[in-house]
């Protein structure tokens, strides 16, 4: 099992430069963790890229799964999706914290084998569980703050 995140909702380069959570970035990525350990969800880890607003949405998944979080390369908005591709086939129970494009990318070429296709609209603070049959991945669940009550 794989989970893909988009990090949580944050500010524009020009309110701030380090492009910090928002208010409601915070409060949706919060609900969502506290959804995802109240169902069971269990990860060994959780990945993210070294910018801010993936560290701060991967920090609070990793408070309320109890998982530690670590930055890992690969991870940023243009990066190549064939590096966790590749690592993917090795590794199970992850979550990965990133940016879009890479997170859509990276999910057409896990279902796919291309990258052509968008067939996931990524949503903020958004969890998407991939198993993995024999050699293929397929989508487990997609949850989004919308839909917990």
């Amino acid at each position: 099992m794989i989970i893909l995140v988009q990090h949580g909702k944050a500010f524009s380069e020009q309110e701030d430069p380090e492009r910090k959570l928002t208010p409601e970035g915070i409060y949706e990525t919060e609900k969502v963790s506290k959804f995802l350990a109240s169902a069971g969800v269990k990860v060994k880890e959780i990945v993210h890229s070294g910018k801010t607003r993936a560290r701060q949405t991967a920090e609070i998944f990793s408070e309320y799964l109890k998982a530690p979080s670590q930055v890992r390369d690969g991870l940023n908005p243009n990066d190549d999706p064939v590096i966790w591709f590749k690592r993917l086939g090795e590794i199970d129970d992850i979550m990965l914290v990133g940016h879009l494009p890479h997170l859509s990318k990276l999910i057409s070429l896990l279902i796919f084998g291309s990258t052509e296709k968008e067939i996931v609209k990524f949503r903020y603070s958004s969890p998407i569980c991939l198993v993995r049959q024999e050699k293929n991945w397929s989508i487990m669940w997609y949850i989004t703050p919308e839909v917990i009550p």
